[in-house]
């Protein structure tokens, strides 16, 4: 049940229809693409929501990395981005997806040792994204 909520959130993500939970995200990710943005600080943080909340629906429905790093491509295409894993901002808001979504502990490390790649700039954006 947990995959096919994955897959319904992937298929609907070409039709550019939101998955995130929070109203205010959707809307800075639509002011973002309408173009009535008023700069670059903007399209981030509407990338930054997405992911992070893309993140917190992935943690709390499945642990399918590769279905995970399948539907970041998606929302980092969606934003421009075409190197997620080299963005900053990326790691940043994955630390907070998994925040919202309560992973702690050992489950916490898991995540960081396979989505950073035990990278340490990368763990510590992560850290930094989950602790704020």
């Amino acid at each position: 049940m947990k995959t096919l909520a994955i897959v319904v959130l992937l298929a609907l993500l070409p039709l550019g229809c939101s998955f995130s939970y929070s109203s205010e995200s959707s809307w800075k990710s639509s002011k973002s693409s309408s173009g009535s943005s008023s700069g670059g600080e903007d399209e981030k943080e509407a990338y930054r929501d997405d992911v992070r909340d893309f993140t917190a629906t992935w943690a709390a429905e499945t642990g399918d990395v590769a279905g995970f790093e399948d539907g970041l491509t998606t929302v980092a295409r969606r934003h421009g981005i075409t190197d997620w894993e080299a963005d900053d901002a990326t790691f940043t808001a994955i630390g907070a997806g998994l925040k919202r979504a309560r992973v702690r502990g050992a489950e916490l490390a898991r995540y960081e040792a396979i989505l950073a790649r035990d990278e340490p700039a990368k763990v510590a954006l992560l850290r930094r994204g989950y602790g704020s």
